[in-house]
């Protein structure tokens, strides 16, 4: 599996089908999600220069066609220095074989990139898989850094700064 950086009008159409289909049936409460007004212009929220979105790419595919099989995203947060990984999502036949460990790991060194100070980002108690794996890539809990209507949605995060961040595992 591989990244590829949405760059393209048919990168972004393939993110967007994607976010679609996480919304229609992997997202946790939709109706309470802002999704919805990111799908109205998804390269104002996920693009250059304050984030970036990402196709995950199967590398089992013919060599000069590789399948979309997952995306996630980075933006920024209105804490100061801090991005935001958000819209993780692997299809699910793929699932369980390392992709978001891939996504995450990627957006990672993009945030770091951009010069952000911290990722953070959110999920349901409910998400056990996930939460083990934001765990052992070194995310922590972390203040509430948006307002959302159910409180059980946990915020974790993590230090990008060389002095304070450790590579994710």
């Amino acid at each position: 599996m591989k990244t590829q950086v949405v760059a393209s009008p048919e990168g972004w159409q393939q993110f967007e089908s994607l976010l679609r289909i996480y919304a229609a049936t992997d997202l946790d409460q939709p109706h309470l999600s802002s999704i919805w007004k990111d799908l109205d212009d998804l390269p104002a929220r996920y693009g250059p220069p304050l984030g970036a979105a990402v196709l995950l790419l199967d590398q089992q595919s013919a060599a000069d066609s590789h399948q979309v099989i997952g995306c996630g995203a980075l933006a920024a947060t209105q804490m100061k220095g801090a991005c935001e990984i958000k819209r993780l999502f692997i299809q699910p036949a793929f699932r369980g074989l390392g992709g978001a460990k891939v996504l995450i790991r990627d957006l990672i060194q993009k945030a770091q990139a951009e010069g952000y100070d911290q990722a953070v980002l959110s999920t349901w108690q409910s998400n056990v898989a996930g939460l083990s794996l934001y765990r052992a890539l070194g995310f922590l809990p972390v203040p509430s850094f948006k307002t959302h209507p159910n409180p059980e949605l946990i915020f974790l995060g993590r230090p990008l700064r060389a002095a304070d961040a450790q590579p994710p595992s």
